[in-house]
């Protein structure tokens, strides 16, 4: 009898209304609290930085920096950050990042790469210079840019992290952010003193899931690696789809 009455209770309209008015609340509850400015949302990178790193004065790197998009956006939420920017096509060093921020304590450009040791290598100059890289274009379907050709090939000196932490001497660096078009994970290798002393505190790197470079390292590599050393991933942003599929992202990891 109780069972029969339960059943009957739950599938009353009333009954149905009731769940049907609890769960958009629940749901719009959720969204709310996803939007405070005092936690993480998940959904927005802005935000969830200022979280993680509310402090003035954060000191980051901005590896891969090109025409300075991201320098400019940390520029824009962190009080009075200080940023090392990292950028191997000369170019674009000479002619829109030292202009742009010449003069500038809180900023130091350095027409240079970073990677897995210190030496040098020959960097791929495409049309479209976003597209740049150390190593070669894909020419799989599955890439949107297999296409795209080098314009030009310089040899360009290259660091690594921990070199030019210790010749700097640097303190805590509160976040490192990596855009290397495929050659992320060894960046990440040649910080591996760093990320074992736990002296990087935050880590945000584009995640590729489709082929775009001959060599790139999976998702899983750089995951592995960064799990290795006491890093977990906070979340993925600003998410690319290609055929229904995620493509690319921003990746967040923090220090555990």
């Amino acid at each position: 009898m109780k069972l029969t009455s339960h059943a009957t209770h739950i599938s009353s309209p009333w009954f149905v209304l009731r769940c049907l008015i609890s769960m958009a609340l629940g749901r719009s509850n959720q969204v709310l609290q996803s939007y405070r400015k005092d936690r993480i949302s998940h959904l927005n990178l802005e935000q969830d930085l200022r979280v993680l790193l509310p402090q003035a004065g954060p000191l980051m790197f901005d590896v891969g920096a090109n025409k300075g998009q991201t320098l400019a956006m940390f520029q824009r939420i962190f009080d009075k950050p200080v940023i090392h920017a990292f950028e191997p096509n000369k170019s674009l060093v000479e002619k829109v990042l030292s202009p742009a921020h010449a003069g500038g304590a809180k900023v130091v450009i350095n027409a240079a790469a970073l990677g897995a040791e210190n030496g040098s290598l020959t960097f791929n100059e495409c049309e479209n210079n976003e597209l740049s890289s150390f190593l070669p274009m894909e020419s799989s379907a599955q890439n949107p840019f297999k296409d795209k050709v080098v314009s030009s090939s310089t040899t360009v000196p290259v660091w690594t992290v921990d070199s030019y932490v210790t010749e700097h001497a640097l303190p805590q660096l509160d976040l490192l952010k990596i855009d290397t078009q495929g050659f992320d994970l060894q960046v990440l290798q040649g910080a591996r003193q760093q990320l074992s002393a736990g002296r990087i505190s935050l880590v945000m790197l584009e995640i590729n899931f489709v082929p775009m470079y001959v060599g790139q390292p999976t998702f899983g590599e750089v995951d592995a690696l960064l799990r290795e050393h006491g890093y977990a991933l906070v979340d993925m942003y600003e998410k690319i789809y290609q055929n229904n599929r995620l493509a690319w992202c921003t990746g967040l990891y923090q220090k555990c």
